[in-house]
Formats: C-alpha cells, sequence, structure tokens
C-alpha cells in the first residue's frame, strides 16, 4: 500500500492548496441536472472552505449522465486557512443517483484523517456505505441528512458532518482513486468479474503516461485516442488478485485485466462496451 499512502500524500497537497488558494466564485448561473462538471466548496460563517465536492459527468448508457463525486468534509468553525487544513476531516466518494434537480448522494470508498496531533489517514471499512439527499440548484449542491420513517432521527451521518451548502467554484475538478474504485464498482458485475457485496481489497497506482500502460491485449483494444492518465486498481479477495482496472482519470474508459491476462475494455465514453 505504499503506492497508496504517496498517493493520499499527493492528493492532501493538493487539496491543501485549493482550500488554501481561497477560489474565486463562479458567477451562478441556472442549472438543471445533471450537475456542471467541477469542484464545489462549502465554507463556514467565517468564510474559511470547510468542505468541497469533486463531480465527474460521464455520458451512460442511453445518453444518461452518470456523476461520480469525491466528498471532503472539515470540522472546523474558526477564521484560518490554516487552522482548516488542519483540522478533522472525512473523504468518501461515490455517485449521485438523482431525478430533477433532486436525489441521493451515495458514498462508498475513502478515509478518515483526524489530524490529532498529526495527519493519519485511515481507510474507512470496505462496505460503507454512506446516503445524503441532495439538491442540484443554480450550481449549487445541498447535501442534507436522511431520516427514519415517521422519525426525526437521522439515519447515517459522517464525522466531520458531510452535510451543508457547496457552491461551484471551478471547472478544475480533482479525481481520486476512491471515485475510481467507486466507479468500477458500478458497472455491471458480469463484466468485472466482482461479486456485488463481496469485500474487495485494493492496490492503487497512479499511471501519468498512458505508454508506460504494458498489460498483454491493452495496445490492440486501446481507441486511436486514449486519455493520457489512467488510476491502476488492483482487487484482491484476501490475498489472492482477482481482478486489475485501469480507469481513465476522466473515467471515460474502464479496462479489466484478469490475472492470466486477458483484457476487455468494459466502458467506453460511448456509453457503451467494448
Amino acid at each position: 500500500m505504499n503506492r497508496f499512502w504517496k498517493l493520499l500524500l499527493c492528493a492532501s497537497l493538493f487539496l491543501t492548496m485549493i482550500f488554501s488558494s481561497g477560489l474565486v466564485n463562479a458567477e451562478a448561473k441556472a442549472s438543471d441536472w445533471s450537475p456542471a462538471a467541477g469542484v464545489y466548496v462549502r465554507k463556514n460563517a467565517n468564510g474559511i472552505p470547510t468542505g468541497r465536492i469533486d463531480v465527474t459527468v460521464v455520458k451512460g448508457f442511453y445518453d444518461i449522465p452518470a456523476v461520480i463525486v469525491g466528498v471532503e468534509s472539515r470540522s472546523y468553525e474558526g477564521n484560518t486557512y490554516e487552522g482548516s487544513d488542519m483540522a478533522p476531516r472525512i473523504y468518501i466518494a461515490g455517485y449521485m443517483d438523482v431525478g430533477q434537480n433532486s436525489g441521493e448522494v451515495i458514498l462508498t470508498n475513502g478515509y478518515t484523517d483526524k489530524r490529532k496531533p498529526a495527519p493519519n489517514p485511515k481507510i474507512l471499512p470496505l462496505m460503507t456505505r454512506v446516503v445524503y439527499n441532495a439538491t442540484v440548484n443554480n450550481k449549487i449542491i445541498t447535501l442534507t441528512p436522511q431520516y427514519f420513517d415517521g422519525n426525526k432521527t437521522r439515519a447515517m451521518r459522517t464525522d466531520p458532518d458531510l452535510a451543508g451548502t457547496y457552491v461551484f467554484e471551478s471547472v478544475h475538478n480533482s479525481p481520486s482513486m476512491f471515485m475510481a474504485i467507486a466507479w468500477v464498482r458500478q458497472q455491471n458485475p458480469k463484466l468485472t468479474g466482482l461479486e456485488p457485496g463481496r469485500d474487495y481489497r485494493y492496490e492503487d497506482d497512479y499511471i501519468a503516461d498512458v505508454r508506460k500502460i504494458s498489460y498483454p491485449g491493452i495496445q490492440a483494444i486501446r481507441p486511436p485516442i486514449a486519455p493520457k492518465e489512467y488510476f491502476e486498481l488492483k482487487a484482491y479477495d484476501g490475498n489472492k488478485l482477482i481482478q486489475t482496472f485501469l480507469v481513465s482519470r476522466d473515467f471515460n474508459q474502464i479496462y479489466r485485466i484478469k490475472p492470466n491476462g486477458e483484457a476487455m475494455l468494459i466502458f467506453n465514453n460511448q456509453g457503451g462496451v467494448g
């Protein structure tokens, strides 16, 4: 997992840079579903960022947009960027499943980082499933807690809490390997070779140059113009390697490579297979 921690460190530094840069709000414009791809930021009463949602929109089957998200929340009420950077946080990725301007965010893969006294990230349990109500309106995403029927008891929450209002800031989102895992798990199990509901352990790597991909069969089925950057995910059942996946950074392509080297393009940017 050394590669994971290197990637996590890079991601943390990137998030720190984003949160500390004081991004200028983009002009809000009316927006129907699906939400615009980009980064949305939540701020506390002092105007300091305490949360973000990275949104990637991919054209799925029948041209229905698939919305992949990574949500970070920090527990901080102060007025300095440095304090926000060192606050306890949670990051968890998944997808948004909605109708017209409303729906849910279903989050399944991520980590917590209490930062007391120093960063100590821990991967969330494999079977984590967190669901918030989601509303999209005018380039604003609002997450609200769900309740048990007939009661004002929250059905689920995270610590720090993800609920709040996130306002569109920039088109420059930051896809993560956790988003890639969540995206793979949304694919047809007959294509991924992963059993629904089974825990898998993932090892990851980030491939910054497509020319470094050397899996047998990939070169033959790669489209003429391929994304340059990929997440490499190896799914293990215990210590047994089950499948390897290559997920393009824009999430428009997913390759599955079996341990015997058999490769297949299981999702492409036309919303199809192969």
